[in-house]
């Protein structure tokens, strides 16, 4: 995997810094995420993930930096894990996103395609993560009338996420704070 720098340069490469997103460059969006997920001591394969969360676009942000034919590229940067959770990240519908968390395991997520994708524990935790990261990332840059959007949903979610991702949604949203499973 390559370091911090190669990767950076490969997205300013690929235009994410002229790219408009939510008030801000895509790339500092992506660097905001990536940094977010460091915070809460995420692990180097979501951090990554994070940094690359939405180069191939996503339904709610269809722009896609990177094309899919560069995945093989993305993957020799970032890892497997990471890259599979970006491209996931990209591929699926917020819905069914959403969706899951009340479903729960196991999870089938559909694609912005229309076809269903069956994912991990793992992975479904990870794009959980990814998904808070975000939202809060570009948070602050919307009015605040809708900052507690999908305040149902994100609750649902809480159960999937890593402790330290949770907690920062939990302060966030004012959620009470979830019991931890007892051992």
């Amino acid at each position: 995997m390559a370091g911090d720098a190669d990767k950076i340069a490969f997205l300013r490469q690929h235009g994410t810094g002229e790219l408009a997103h939510s008030d801000a460059s895509l790339l500092d969006h992506l660097c905001g995420v990536r940094d977010l997920l460091a915070s809460w001591g995420c692990g180097t394969a979501l951090c990554d993930a994070g940094l690359f969360h939405s180069v191939y676009g996503t339904e709610i942000f269809p722009t896609g930096a990177v094309p899919p034919e560069l995945r093989p590229a993305v993957r020799e940067l970032i890892g497997d894990e990471a890259e599979t959770l970006a491209y996931l990240f990209g591929a699926v519908t917020r819905t069914s996103l959403f969706d899951a968390a009340f479903d729960g395991a196991p999870f089938l997520l559909e694609s912005r395609d229309g076809e269903y994708l069956a994912v991990t524990d793992e992975q479904y935790s990870g794009l959980a993560a990814l998904t808070v990261a975000n939202w809060l990332e570009q948070r602050p840059r919307f009015p605040e009338a809708s900052q507690f959007n999908r305040a149902r949903e994100f609750d649902a979610m809480r159960a999937y996420l890593p402790a330290t991702v949770r907690a920062a949604l939990e302060q966030a949203y004012q959620f009470t704070p979830l019991a931890e499973p007892a051992n």
